[in-house]
């Protein structure tokens, strides 16, 4: 790889934009469109621009069991975690009892002054707990249903079974249509 490639993968690495990478590398012409598409598909230069993201996930420690873990904390922080309160009081625990886990929940402290109390604000909740549950399957197109109860149908589980079971013989016989 010459210098000028070289820096195309450092260009590219950028904001993963293969033309304004060439561009920034030096590349133009007439064939500038099949230039940059010549270049993405060359080996070494695809092999470098993986290893450099594999290197840059891996400095930044961005995976998915991290990301999930950070919706987790979110999803299941406890308020009582944070705070102290009682029939005349309220106030912000000390920050050096909080675990790493409960303090990554919190979105922003402000501290009491102008005749305001000190108040504490973690992070949505119910948005992490959405994600969690999309994640899971228990909410969008894959979600788990509970089975339904025939009797209180109307329906005799019997036949609802000898529907379902010549349903599926149809779909895997192409023939029985």
């Amino acid at each position: 790889m010459n210098e000028q490639e070289h820096r195309f993968v450092v260009e590219y690495l950028v904001d993963l934009n293969a033309s304004a990478a060439a561009t920034r590398a030096g590349y133009g012409g007439k064939r500038y469109r099949w230039r940059v598409q010549r270049l993405l598909r060359r080996h070494d230069i695809a092999a470098a621009i993986a290893k450099a993201e594999a290197d840059r996930a891996e400095s930044r420690r961005v995976t998915a069991d991290r990301v999930l873990a950070e919706f987790a904390r979110i999803a299941f922080a406890d308020m009582r975690s944070f705070v102290e309160w009682g029939p005349n009081r309220f106030e912000l625990r000390d920050w050096k009892l909080l675990s790493d886990w409960e303090g990554g929940a919190v979105a922003r402290i402000e501290p009491p002054g102008n005749g305001k109390p000190a108040s504490i604000r973690l992070h949505d909740k119910h948005s992490a707990l959405e994600v969690l549950a999309r994640h899971t399957g228990l909410l969008g197109p894959n979600r788990i249903t509970r089975p339904t109860d025939y009797r209180q149908a109307g329906r005799d589980a019997r036949a609802v079974l000898v529907e379902r079971l010549d349903r599926l013989a149809r779909k895997n016989d192409p023939q029985a249509s």
